[in-house]
């Protein structure tokens, strides 16, 4: 049986402020997120929007959020002003699917 890649994946960023702002939606079990906002951003995923459940992620630094299964799972806002998130949405991490 040949192999069938059948990662989907999408990158694209958004210009998010101090308002929690929904991902777009793409079907992934992960999501790489930039922070390129010149400050902190928090990220909220599940629909837990407590400050008890968020990741704060610094100016520069990026992370993978694994266990959704939509990008629109996850929501973002930031600390003060507006800035520019990058995103991109992985259906597998690197696994091989027969």
């Amino acid at each position: 049986m040949p192999f069938v890649n059948k990662n989907k994946s999408y990158s694209f960023n958004t210009t998010i402020g101090t308002g929690l702002t929904q991902l777009s939606g793409y079907i992934a079990s992960e999501v790489l997120i930039s922070n390129k906002t010149g400050q902190d951003l928090y990220i909220y995923d599940n629909n837990y929007f407590s400050d008890d459940n968020r990741f704060i992620l610094a100016n520069s630094e990026s992370m993978v959020l694994r266990g959704i299964t939509n990008t629109s799972e996850v929501s973002a806002k930031t600390a003060s002003s507006s800035g520019k998130v990058y995103f991109r949405s992985a259906y597998f991490s690197n696994l091989n699917q027969f």
